[in-house]
């Protein structure tokens, strides 16, 4: 199991002070480069042999968000294989060594340039798989709801691409975030996330975000009406 202490920045933080939602999972991406660097199939080394990952599924429970200046300790570990798909697991630990995050993600490995899934299971060095109390179960298939609402349409431009020249993974969770306003979160956060990515989005795609009325909401993020993106969220009030 790897693990990393963080501090939580002044500038990953909203009004409240706490962290962004969104940045949970910068954290998460980060702390999975550093756990696979060491038999080198992190996403960089792995970007210079035309080989890239991407995230299919993933859920994380909020217990509670991370404070401004709070120290962390984020903790992450591999799951069984399942077939040509990989799953990932993380925990966030406070001051008080008590878990405030939990996080199981789906991860496969494709082509960087067919973008077709790589089948061979010997493609990269893999560390054992392991488990935890604190494991979170891995997530599922989100149905998407039949009364959605457009909320608003977005062209991507290039500030919302990462090495691998598709939107970046936070980017959907900041999209998310955008369907409620400054008003609603200063009673509410999100308590689950859940996401299933199905189709890459790129540089100058005009993406549609719908979304529903109920608690847990669905999103759904389509490009040329197709579904690209599909989520659920869970908000509690405080």
């Amino acid at each position: 199991m790897y693990k990393k202490e963080f501090i939580i920045s002044n500038n990953d933080v909203d009004y409240r002070f706490n962290l962004k939602p969104a940045n949970l999972y910068r954290i998460f991406q980060d702390i999975a480069l550093k756990a696979t660097e060491e038999v080198g199939s992190d996403s960089i080394s792995l970007a210079k042999r035309g080989i890239d990952w991407v995230i299919t599924r993933m859920d994380v429970e909020i217990k509670r968000l991370p404070r401004c200046n709070e120290k962390i300790t984020v903790c992450t570990y591999p799951g069984k294989d399942l077939a040509m798909l990989y799953p990932r697991f993380f925990y966030i630990l406070d001051e008080k060594n008590e878990p405030i995050v939990r996080a199981s993600s789906i991860w496969a490995l494709i082509d960087a340039k067919t973008r077709k899934v790589i089948v061979d299971k010997d493609t990269i060095k893999k560390l054992p798989p392991e488990t935890s109390e604190y494991e979170l179960p891995l997530p599922g298939k989100i149905v998407a709801s039949e009364n959605k609402a457009l909320v608003e349409t977005r062209t991507i431009h290039y500030s919302d691409l990462d090495f691998n020249c598709h939107m970046n993974n936070v980017r959907y969770v900041e999209l998310l975030m955008d369907v409620h306003d400054f008003e609603f979160y200063k009673t509410h956060r999100p308590s689950f996330i859940s996401l299933n990515y199905m189709k890459e989005i790129r540089e100058k795609d005009k993406v549609s975000v719908y979304s529903d009325s109920n608690n847990p909401e669905t999103f759904e993020v389509q490009v040329d009406g197709g579904t690209s993106f599909l989520a659920k969220v869970t908000f509690v009030e405080e």
